[in-house]
């Protein structure tokens, strides 16, 4: 019998953009059950202004993709992981080589696989940070 594997993403998501889109779903091929855990706003640590949205908009922005079967709200990462316990938990490439100490002890101690996705990388700050200079021309 196959059982369930379920897949932890994590993240911020302030301003929902395709980068985040594409990280999401390529998370959801990786099990059959793909819980996203969104930053609470207190913890979020994007600078200044940050989170543009509340944490209750991010999460149910996050909930409407017809491929994530649930959001929770959570500190950070480890809190996240250790209230789902997912089988596999997911980052984008981008984190290659830059997991967190502490996740990755707790991953390596409760047998959950860390895999990456292989899609672009794309920067909410930086889309922001864009437009703001793009703003100041004019």
């Amino acid at each position: 019998m196959d059982f369930p594997k379920t897949v932890l993403a994590n993240g911020c998501f302030d301003i929902l953009h395709y980068g985040h889109l594409l990280y999401l779903e390529a998370a959801s091929k990786m099990g059959n059950y793909l819980v996203v855990g969104v930053t609470r706003d207190k913890h979020v640590n994007k600078g200044p202004g940050r989170p543009v949205n509340t944490e209750k908009h991010r999460a149910a922005l996050v909930q409407a993709l017809y491929f994530v079967n649930e959001v929770i709200l959570c500190d950070n990462a480890l809190d996240a992981l250790k209230r789902v316990k997912p089988d596999i938990f997911v980052k984008g490439k981008d984190y290659k080589g830059k997991i967190e100490k502490p996740h990755a002890a707790y991953c390596k101690k409760h047998g959950i696989a860390i895999s990456l996705t292989d899609t672009p990388i794309y920067s909410a700050t930086k889309i922001i940070n864009d437009r703001l200079r793009q703003s100041k021309r004019f």
